[in-house]
Order: structure tokens, then sequence, then C-alpha cells
């Protein structure tokens, strides 16, 4: 009888080993074929490459050539951060990781399209869609959007995150699976000048997050966090639209001055393109089911939406006047943007301090 048993639980195994390595040959192939909307970065490109050698190759070898490139290295270190899971765990992984992927970038030829966010978004883990409302016109192209903006969307939804989905997430995760260590800067490469405000906030937040997940009475501890996570993703947003525009702005005074053919820049490009998507994601922050955050910081970015609208429409023929004006009534009023939106942001951030004590007082009283 025992044998019996026995047999029948190695059947199953068996067959579903065979299912899982079946999904595996038939998602690595789905990949191979991918043309992505928008550039994965290196670290998405490395994170899914390791766990194909893993669960291909085993474990990786205990020294690498010292002839290797960089790039040689960069991918045996990522081999090697897997390295102690078995192949059934890692072609696990590959699936799930690949299936990220192909949310978060789309296809060229199927743009990621927007969801209602009330139907759509998994409050078990932090959201990876993007939800919106039904109108079709306000999915931007994944084929021109910068990685930053095509971002807004997607980190609009993991604002929306309930505490308690908050706290079940961290509860099953581990530190090498922590969200913002899977995170890096989207509008310039890491380690660039440019890239430099994202990666101090990215800094910061994998800090918190290491002492959420290494502290004895996580939940409490995640409590105190979530409010002030909520604070992170949505100061990333004000980063990703500050830095794309100054971009923008520097660009179009490049062109002016030295001409499009010597800069190698579209003035096109920069006005026609680039700047209304700033204004774009400016209204999706503000739509009426973002989280509130995501709307607060919106309202305070609405004028630079307004701007950017009215001068399209009555400047919409001359590229070069409607940018310049832009420009001018930003430097014309750079006391709100440096002054009168970083106060309000550290004003929500110290009330996220406050509203995270409150949080812990909720949760160890079990409410």
């Amino acid at each position: 009888m025992t044998t019996g048993g026995s047999s029948i639980s190695s059947n199953h195994s068996s067959a579903s080993g065979t299912g899982l390595t079946r999904a595996f040959r038939e998602k690595v192939k789905e990949m191979q074929n991918w043309k992505p909307g928008s550039v994965p970065s290196n670290r998405d490109k490395l994170e899914l490459y390791a766990y194909h050698k893993v669960a291909v190759s085993g474990d990786a070898p205990a020294t690498i050539s010292s002839s290797a490139n960089a790039a040689e290295r960069a991918k045996y270190q990522a081999w090697r951060s897997k390295s102690g899971k078995s192949k059934e765990e890692s072609m696990q992984l590959y699936l799930q990781e690949a299936d990220r992927q192909l949310r978060v970038y789309g296809s060229t030829a199927a743009p990621i399209a927007h969801h209602d966010n009330r139907s759509s978004i998994n409050t078990t883990q932090t959201p990876q869609t993007t939800p919106a409302n039904d109108n079709t016109n306000n999915t931007l192209p994944s084929s021109t959007t910068p990685r930053g903006l095509a971002a807004i969307p997607l980190l609009c939804a993991a604002a929306a995150e309930s505490r308690e989905a908050y706290l079940r997430r961290n509860s099953q995760t581990n530190l090498e699976t922590a969200w913002w260590v899977r995170q890096e800067p989207l509008c310039a490469p890491p380690g660039s000048f440019a890239s430099f405000p994202e990666s101090l906030l990215l800094s910061v937040a994998r800090f918190v997050e290491h002492i959420t997940l290494t502290t004895p009475g996580r939940n409490l501890v995640a409590s105190f966090f979530w409010p002030i996570h909520k604070c992170f993703l949505v100061l990333w947003m004000l980063i990703i639209l500050y830095v794309t525009l100054l971009r923008s702005a520097l660009n179009v005074i490049a062109i002016l001055v030295w001409g499009s053919r010597r800069t190698g820049l579209s003035l096109h490009r920069e006005w026609v393109e680039i700047t209304p998507l700033v204004a774009h994601s400016v209204s999706v922050m503000c739509e009426s089911h973002q989280p509130l955050t995501c709307r607060l910081v919106g309202l305070v970015l609405l004028p630079l939406s307004s701007l950017i609208g009215f001068l399209n429409r009555t400047l919409a023929d001359r590229n070069a006047i409607a940018s310049l004006s832009m420009i001018v009534v930003l430097v014309t009023t750079w006391w709100y943007w440096l002054l009168t939106v970083p106060f309000l942001m550290w004003s929500l951030l110290c009330m996220a301090f406050g509203l995270g004590f409150c949080f812990v007082l909720i949760e160890f009283a079990g409410v």
C-alpha cells in the first residue's frame, strides 16, 4: 500500500516537472522572439539571464577567466548570485520574471494598454500593470516614450497598493527579491551624473526596505514605513518629470543655438513628442482613480501641464517660439519649481512619518 502511494506521488511529481520544463522552453522561445516596446534595463536583462543559466547549466563555477571583459563579468556575477537554487526553482522564477518584463516593457506590436485599476490590480503584490480609464487617447505610444515617462503609470499603480497587501507582500519577500533592490534609474544610465537624483532616492528606499525586512516585528516596521514607501514612489515620479523636462529644455537651447544638424537633435521631437508626454504624465497622476499621494503631486504639477497645453494650442506650428516661451516661463517661476514644490514634498514626507506612527498603533492593536 505504501509502495503504491509512493509510486503515485512519484508519477505526479514527474508529470509536474515535465509540465514546468515544457512551459520553461516555450517561455524561453517567446523571450528570444520578443521585441520590447521600451528597452529593458541591464539589471532586468541580467536577472533573466541568470535564472536561465541556473535552470540550464546549474550553479556558476567558482572562478571566471581573468581575460573576461566587463560584460562577461557582469553576466558571471548575475549567474553566481542565483547559485544554490534548484533547476526547477530557477525555471519557475524565470517564468515569473519573464511575465513581469512582458507586462512592464510591453511589445512594439502591442503597446501596454491601460486598464481600470479597480478591477485589474492584484492587491497581493506591488502592481505591475497600469491603471487608467477606457479612453484610448490616454495610452502612451511605447515606441517613442522615454523609459522614465513610460514608468509613471506603473509607479502610480504601485502607489495604489493597500497596507494589507503591502504587509502581505513584505512577509513573503526576502532581501534578494525585495522590490526596491530590483529598481534602477530610468532617465539616465546608472552611474552617470544625470542619474544621481534617482540613484540617491533608490539608495534611501533600499535602506528603508532593508530595515523593514531585517528588523524583528516586521509587520509593525512595515506598517510604519508603508506611507513613506508611497512617498518615495511619488517622489520618484517627480524626479523623472523634472529630469526629463530639464533635459528637453537643454536640448531645445542647444538646437536654437547650434542648430539641429550640428547637435543631431530634433526640435520637433523635443516639443511635439517629449514635452506633451510630460504633460500627459501629469494628467495621468491627477486622474480620479489614482491614489491620493499621486493626485496631490499631480495637482502641484498641474500648472506645468496647463502651460504646455496652452502653448500647444496657441503656437501649434511654431515649435521654436513655443519651446522657448516655455523655458522663459519656467525660469521666471523658478521659485515655484525649486522652492515651493520641494517644500510641499518635504511636508508630505513629514506627514507620512506621522501617519506611520498611527499605522503602527493600528497594527499593534490588531485593528
